[in-house]
């Protein structure tokens, strides 16, 4: 499932969305005064308006659900009721903060009714935290319109996964073969077996790249490598004969680790794991 810039034939779907999404969520809390304004032909001539900033998840001329962002803003989302519970809207809020972020937005903000509980539930599942209330200008026929709402913010900065990230790293290798069976071992992806060069794939998308050498100096291994359960892992490189070393804490760094010779006898260290927590 993925987001696509809205197209003119989307607009009548779009429009029928908006309009009963608005009148399920906010109808029954927000003041009459406002309500009177939210017809299907204002939210048509909103949607008009914007549509080269919409985005919407489904086939053209049959969008299931849709988000604009305006400057800093998740400024609306909305979802068919007939798509509910299938991701649409997980969907379209990850491609909003994608594009935020990608405009420079190191916090976005939105605006939610106060009582709409739904969707307030849906954006603290995803992050966002409710920053505290203010004054939405809301414009109408008759002028501006005042209403306090909900203010729900997110750091896109901390949410987002870091921009870069190792993409290789090298060993060199006087027996292909046997280092290509540790790296399976151990519990790295194959992505290519070949006599001079393999290629096999870490957690987050890095791969070691197998380099074949006549000749090798054994030294410690230019990289390390971290895993969850520490203590699991050592405990199944000893069962599977690997001879790794004993534990040993590294306090100042919040560590512990244990080093394991592979077959052209350089040492890789394995560290616990001590990620930030957040999308890597």
């Amino acid at each position: 499932m993925s987001a696509r810039t809205a197209e003119n034939a989307d607009l009548d779907q779009l429009t029928a969305i908006w309009h009963k999404g608005w009148q399920d969520a906010h109808a029954r809390i927000l003041p009459s005064q406002l309500a009177k304004h939210r017809t299907r032909a204002s939210f048509r001539e909103r949607l008009q308006a914007d549509l080269s900033r919409v985005r919407v998840v489904g086939s053209p001329g049959e969008p299931l659900g849709f988000c604009i962002v305006k400057g800093d803003e998740l400024y609306q989302l909305y979802v068919s009721a007939s798509a509910r519970g299938q991701g649409v809207a997980a969907t379209l809020l990850a491609d909003a903060e994608a594009r935020l972020s990608a405009l420079g937005v190191d916090t976005a903000w939105l605006a939610c009714a106060i009582g709409n509980d739904r969707a307030a539930r849906f954006y603290e599942k995803n992050g966002w935290r409710l920053a505290g209330r203010m004054t939405s200008q809301l414009p109408t026929p008759d002028g501006i319109f005042p209403l306090e709402v909900w203010r729900y913010e997110k750091n896109l900065i901390e949410a987002s996964r870091p921009a870069v990230g190792v993409a290789h790293v090298v060993l060199e290798t006087h027996c292909m073969d046997a280092s290509a069976r540790f790296m399976r071992i151990i519990g790295m992806r194959p992505i290519f077996d070949g006599p001079e060069v393999s290629v096999y794939e870490m957690r987050g998308g890095t791969h070691l790249i197998l380099m074949r050498q006549d000749e090798v100096a054994a030294r410690d291994a230019a990289f390390d490598l971290m895993v969850d359960d520490l203590r699991g892992t050592h405990e199944r490189f000893a069962s599977l004969g690997l001879e790794p070393s004993p534990i040993e804490a590294r306090p100042a760094i919040d560590h512990e680790v244990f080093t394991v010779r592979e077959p052209a006898g350089h040492l890789i260290t394995f560290f616990s794991s001590h990620a930030s927590g957040k999308p890597i």
